[in-house]
C-alpha cells in the first residue's frame, strides 16, 4: 500500500469513529504510520481534509452529529433559556459538553455564534416554504392542508418555550446592525418568493383577483408570529388545534375566488326550493 493509500485509510477509520471535524492531521499521520506532512501533501489542508471526511461520513450512516452542529444546538437553547446578554460562550461550552476552546475554534464570538443560528433557522425556512404553500394551494381541501400547515408553522409550542423564546431573542436583537441587516435579507427572501408563488397562484385562480400577494405572505408570517407571542403571554388559551383550524378558515375563505353571482343565485335557489332536481338544476 503506498502512502496516498495509507493516509486514506486511516482517515475513514477515524471517520468511523468520531465527527469529522474533530480529527487532526497528527491523528491521521499516527493511524497511518506517516509523518503528518504527508497527509498535509494529500488533503492540502486541515479544510481540504475535513471536507473530504464529512463527505465519507455523509455517504455512510451520517450517525455521527459534527462539532459545530452539537455548539449551535447547545447555543440555541441557552439564547432561548437564559437570554443572549445573559448567555455565553463559556455556558454553550458546558451545554454541549465541550471546552470553550472548541466553541473558538468554530465561531469568533457570541454574535457569530448567535448569527449563525438564525441564518440556519432562516435558510430552512426558505428551503421548505414555497413547496409547502404549493401544496397547500393545490390541495383538493384546501382549508383543511391550510390548517395543517399552520400547525406544522407552529409546532414549536407543543415543544415548549425554546423555539419561541429564540425566535423573540432574535428579534430582540434586531437593534444590533448586523442582526437586523441579517433579519431582514434573509425574512425578505422568504417573504419574496411566497409572494412570487402566490401570484402565480392569482394568475391561475386559485386566489381571488384584487388581493396583493407580497402582502398576503406579509399577513400570514405577522399571524404565526402574533401567534406565539399570545402562546408565551397565555399557553392555556392558545390550543393549537382549534386555533389553526380557526385561522385556515378565516384565511382561506377571504383568499378563495369567489363564485359568480348567477352561481350564487342558484345554489339560494336549490337550497331554498326543495323542488328544484339537482342534476342540472332544471326544474
Amino acid at each position: 500500500m503506498n502512502v496516498r493509500d495509507k493516509v486514506r485509510s486511516a482517515a475513514e477509520r477515524l471517520a468511523a469513529s468520531k465527527p469529522f471535524d474533530q480529527i487532526t492531521f497528527a491523528e491521521v499521520a499516527r493511524a497511518a504510520g506517516v509523518h503528518w506532512t504527508a497527509v498535509r501533501r494529500h488533503f492540502g489542508d486541515k479544510r481540504g481534509m475535513r471536507k473530504w471526511l464529512q463527505e465519507q461520513q455523509a455517504q455512510h450512516d451520517g450517525s455521527l452529529t459534527d462539532t459545530r452542529t452539537r455548539i449551535m444546538e447547545a447555543a440555541a437553547k441557552t439564547f432561548a433559556q437564559q437570554g443572549y446578554a445573559n448567555a455565553s460562550l463559556e455556558k454553550v461550552a458546558a451545554a454541549a459538553g465541550l471546552t470553550k476552546g472548541a466553541v473558538y475554534w468554530h465561531f469568533s464570538s457570541k454574535q457569530d455564534l448567535f448569527l449563525a443560528i438564525l441564518e440556519k433557522s432562516l435558510h430552512r425556512q426558505l428551503q421548505v416554504l414555497p413547496e409547502q404553500i404549493e401544496q397547500v394551494l393545490k390541495a383538493d381541501d384546501p382549508e383543511t392542508a391550510l390548517s395543517l400547515w399552520l400547525q406544522s408553522q407552529l409546532e414549536c409550542l407543543n415543544e415548549g418555550e425554546t423555539s419561541a423564546m429564540l425566535f423573540f431573542e432574535f428579534v430582540a436583537l434586531s437593534r444590533e446592525p448586523e442582526i437586523r441587516e441579517k433579519l431582514q435579507a434573509m425574512y425578505g427572501k422568504i417573504l419574496d418568493t411566497v409572494g412570487h408563488l402566490l401570484a402565480e397562484m392569482q394568475k391561475k385562480g386559485m386566489i381571488a383577483e384584487g388581493l396583493e400577494p407580497g402582502l398576503i405572505g406579509l399577513m400570514v408570517s405577522a399571524l404565526n408570529k402574533g401567534i406565539l407571542l399570545e402562546w408565551l403571554i397565555d399557553p392555556a388559551r392558545c390550543q393549537l388545534q382549534p386555533m389553526t383550524e380557526t385561522m385556515a378558515k378565516a384565511l382561506w375563505r377571504g383568499l378563495a375566488p369567489k363564485r359568480r353571482d348567477d352561481e350564487v343565485r342558484h345554489d339560494g335557489r336549490r337550497e331554498a326550493d326543495p323542488n328544484i332536481r339537482q342534476a342540472g338544476g332544471d326544474v
